[in-house]
């Protein structure tokens, strides 16, 4: 029987690939900061509709 190292090995983490990583990451942020926020055109605020609230409580109607 062949004797093999039960372990899991752990992918090695280079230096360069993580600062990349990081780096891609600050420069997308600061990118991302400093561009207008951009909606698709004017947006029209529809009034809401005016009901009959008290409190919390909505008025009830049932003796009309």
């Amino acid at each position: 029987m062949a004797h093999a190292d039960a372990a899991a090995h752990l992918p090695k983490i280079l230096p360069g690939t993580v600062m990349a990583i990081v780096l891609a990451g600050l420069v997308g942020f600061a990118v991302g900061q400093s561009r207008p926020a951009v909606f698709s055109g004017p947006q029209a605020q529809a009034s809401p509709t005016v009901e009959d609230w008290h409190g919390n409580v909505r008025r009830s109607h049932w003796s009309e």
